[in-house]
């Protein structure tokens, strides 16, 4: 009998060692990726600082301690079937943050003679602890929840009064058209006649109530109803001319239904592989053709016919993945020389007075940037650290752990349901101060309706 069962027990292990190996493999391919990224922006986009300094090899080595521990962390910590939001955040967020501020300090260099190692390995290390603590460990929160009945009745009665609300301060909405034509207009005019409340209501409905309603008629097949929530946030577009309003109300059903059947690692780390990879691409050969670079007849005419003008590189490579972890270590380049923010462009301004005059994001944009109209967000590490250093971002970090275990705690109810109420949140998590996402992007509301989210739905 004995040896009946050890031959299945070791294709079994055999098998998970195979695929901790294609995870290094892939980690490995991730990170020469966005090194090859990065080489490729410091032509087109030197504009934007992606300055290549001298010294690459020995800022490498310097942090290939962190990357091995962090890709370590990735293979033992995160499970290979990914079936809570909770497990999937620190996925993405070592793919968004903590892989490449790894990657464009080693090129960049910036702040190298500013003691940033110690960022970067706090940053590394509170993700590897928050990985650790979701795998390792779970928080029974006391259990409440409404009737079915009257957690509807909550939601419509949340509706009348964000909509009333935003069509007694903005109007109702008239012109359909110039949202789609004129986006920057219609943006304009929101930022200017909208205030605190009216943005509150556009970012709790649009990222948290509208694609909820969407992903219940789905989850539900109550398909006639599914033009509802559609409708409340094309009204909620023709105000603002968010187009991220239609991505959150796409991406949130489809990742709350995916995530309640379970995500296979390895199927995304393909994707990630394929689009990254296919992005890079894309920006070798736009910067070939705009630079010049290829001097043989065949492949300049080759390349002619070519259409992308780094049409799949800058929103992709750039912008998603190296873009903002550049901000993360300019944030500290400054506010390591001056004095800390302390809240004080926040509710917490009548405590603190605030030295710059003005919010933080705008005065780095016009620093860094030269663009005093550049909103230069931060994720929230880096804003930990604008507001009181090193240990705002250890504080900051046990406040996101706090969110994750609730989290784990109210998925139970339905990993479906309680998806789509957070996706919204969690996504603006990625590039947006904790505090700020938690009130304003709805992740504090998402979680507030998925703690009242009745069991049985």
């Amino acid at each position: 009998m004995k040896n009946y069962l050890e031959k299945p027990l070791s294709i079994f292990s055999s098998d998970k060692k195979q695929n901790k190996f294609v995870t290094l493999a892939f980690y490995i391919l991730f990170v020469a990726i966005l090194g090859g990224g990065y080489l490729v922006a410091s032509k087109p986009y030197l504009s934007f600082n992606f300055f290549i300094n001298p010294q690459e090899l020995i800022r490498a080595v310097k942090i290939l301690p962190a990357l091995i521990f962090i890709i370590a962390g990735c293979i033992f910590l995160i499970p290979d079937k990914i079936e809570g939001i909770t497990h999937l955040y620190w996925f993405l967020f070592t793919l968004l943050s903590a892989i490449p501020i790894l990657v464009v300090y080693v090129f960049s260099g910036v702040a190298d003679n500013k003691n940033v190692l110690i960022y970067i390995y706090t940053i590394e290390a509170l993700c590897i602890l928050g990985m650790y603590l979701i795998s390792k460990f779970s928080i029974n929160f006391p259990n409440f929840s409404l009737s079915k009945r009257l957690f509807w009745i909550f939601i419509v009665m949340f509706i009348v009064v964000a909509y009333g609300y935003l069509f007694i301060t903005l109007g109702l909405p008239k012109d359909i058209k110039l949202a789609f034509k004129d986006v920057y207009a219609v943006r304009l005019h929101y930022r200017e006649v909208g205030g605190r409340f009216v943005d509150y209501f556009v970012q709790w409905m649009g990222n948290v109530v509208n694609p909820f309603i969407l992903t219940y008629c789905i989850y539900k097949k109550k398909y006639k109803l599914a033009p509802i929530p559609v409708f409340l946030e094309l009204i909620l577009y023709m105000f603002t001319a968010y187009k991220s309003l239609f991505v959150t109300l796409i991406l949130a059903p489809f990742f709350g239904l995916i995530l309640e059947k379970g995500i296979n690692r390895g199927f995304i780390q393909k994707v990630i592989v394929t689009f990254t990879g296919l992005a890079f691409i894309d920006g070798v050969i736009s910067m070939v053709k705009q630079f010049s670079l290829v001097h043989s007849k065949v492949l300049t005419s080759i390349l002619g016919h070519y259409p992308s003008y780094y049409t799949l590189y800058l929103p992709t490579i750039v912008r998603m993945f190296i873009w903002p972890s550049l901000i993360a270590l300019e944030y500290y380049d400054f506010f390591w020389m001056y004095p800390k923010v302390k809240l004080s462009h926040s509710i917490l301004g009548h405590f603190f007075s605030n030295v710059y005059k003005m919010e933080p994001s705008l005065y780095l944009g016009a620093l860094y940037y030269g663009k005093p109209e550049m909103r230069l967000n931060v994720t929230w590490y880096g804003d930990a650290y604008m507001n009181f250093g090193i240990l705002g971002m250890i504080v900051f970090a046990l406040m996101l752990y706090f969110v994750l275990f609730m989290i784990k705690y109210v998925e139970k109810k339905n990993v479906c349901l309680v998806s789509s109420l957070l996706f919204g949140g969690i996504m603006a998590l990625f590039n947006g101060p904790l505090l700020t996402t938690l009130l304003t992007s709805g992740l504090g509301i998402g979680l507030f309706l998925a703690y009242l989210l009745p069991e049985e739905m």
